[in-house]
């Protein structure tokens, strides 16, 4: 198994495009290829032809979830690779909104499930050998771990409720070194993912953590009670932060584990 960071804010090479949003490129041991996630559509191409990553023959494409910064680039996408199956939670296409006071953006999907080869992602789902998604029931969720997204809305039969992110959606890859975890914003919350993922394999050693870990922008007693757990609960050999995980949050957790690296637009790791 080899993870191929193509999308985050943040670049790890000169000859890299940067872009607000995530994807990473995975290559199987049974030599076929998941992509989660897309960024916003401007930098994985770009990325991946610089990376000698042939995007048009992905077998799989995974939705983490339905925002503009991880989604925007599919629709490109799929005109080239055609009718490859597309993973997700079956709530990924509910109209999303950025919504501050009257103001309101649009920044969900422009994709939805039936014109496209959709397979559902409902509690741990296999995608390919030894590639899972999961996603966390929100009765399962304890709401300390969860980061705050107030401005962050759904609009359904005209009526505005914050968004509770049903539609978030992890990976699980068993590599070489063991089990690690892919995020794609954690909205559902990191501490909540992790021990969804840890109560259905039965433990808490994993090789890598990678992705955002959507504690940029949360307060600082969130973030500290996050990283504190994250630590203390959890046998990690590399963390690898990114996209929303922020950089104050990061730094926390690097002053307490010396095997914490920023996951910018070009890091490729073995699992």
């Amino acid at each position: 198994m080899f993870l191929t960071i193509l999308v985050d804010n943040f670049c790890g090479r000169s000859d890299l495009l940067a872009e607000y949003g995530f994807s990473v490129h995975i290559k199987c041991d049974n030599n076929e290829t998941v992509l989660m996630d897309t960024g916003q559509g401007k930098a994985i191409y770009p990325n991946a032809c610089k990376l000698g990553i042939n995007l048009n023959t992905i077998n799989h494409l995974v939705f983490s979830h339905g925002h503009f910064d991880h989604i925007w680039g599919a629709p490109n996408l799929l005109e080239k690779t055609g009718n490859i199956p597309v993973w997700g939670h079956p709530s990924f296409d509910i109209p999303k909104y950025r919504k501050i006071s009257d103001e309101s953006q649009y920044i969900g999907s422009y994709i939805k499930k039936e014109d496209v080869n959709f397979n559902p992602i409902l509690g741990m789902t296999q995608i390919t050998e030894n590639v899972w998604g999961i996603e966390v029931p929100i009765e399962r969720r304890k709401k300390e771990f969860m980061p705050t997204t107030k401005h962050l809305m759904v609009k359904e039969n005209g009526q505005w409720e914050v968004d509770q992110f049903l539609d978030d959606i992890s990976l699980v890859i068993k590599g070489e070194y063991g089990y690690s975890v892919v995020l794609g914003c954690a909205h559902a919350g990191v501490i909540n993912i992790l021990d969804e993922v840890a109560q259905r394999l039965n433990t808490k050693d994993f090789y890598a953590v990678i992705g955002g870990m959507h504690m940029a922008g949360q307060s600082e007693e969130y973030t500290k009670n996050v990283v504190e757990k994250l630590v203390s609960d959890y046998n990690v050999q590399a963390w690898i932060p990114a996209h929303c995980s922020g950089f104050k949050a990061a730094a926390m957790l690097a002053s307490k584990v010396d095997n914490v690296n920023w996951g910018g637009t070009g890091t490729g790791i073995k699992l």
